[in-house]
């Protein structure tokens, strides 16, 4: 399940011609008696320039996955925010807590369901002006 999960993210980087470079950070699976824990942090390059840096906990258990933690951030070559999406819990007044997204800019924070890498991977390829 996780596995596959990593698989199809890695299929998405490796085929999409915007990608230009992908570097993995971190990837690590610990597997304990109760759970598989999947750590992943990637720093990708865009055609264009824009960097896309993703980082996911992930949490495998009685064959369900669980993002537990995320942060995936996404700017310009010049370095300024496109989006980040993350679940930080430091914004408790909005109302899809903790989870949330910073919109062009640091401080223009908004309401944002829970998401995973894969469907912002997804979007902002989607969305990436190249």
């Amino acid at each position: 399940m996780m596995e596959g999960y990593l698989h199809r993210l890695d299929e998405l980087l490796s085929v999409s011609p915007l990608v230009l470079e992908v570097e993995i950070v971190r990837r690590s699976i610990r597997d304990t008696e109760f759970e598989k824990i999947l750590h992943y942090r990637y720093r990708v390059l865009l055609a264009n320039g824009d960097l896309i840096e993703m980082t996911e906990r992930v949490l495998e258990a009685q064959g369900a996955l669980e993002i537990s933690k995320y942060r995936h951030h996404w700017q310009t070559a010049n370095g300024v925010l496109i989006k980040r999406w993350d679940n930080a819990p430091h914004y408790p007044t909005i109302d899809t807590f903790p989870h949330h997204l910073h919109d062009g800019s640091e401080t223009r924070v908004v309401s944002h369901p829970a998401t995973t890498g894969l469907e912002v991977l997804q979007r902002i390829l989607e969305e990436a002006e190249i």
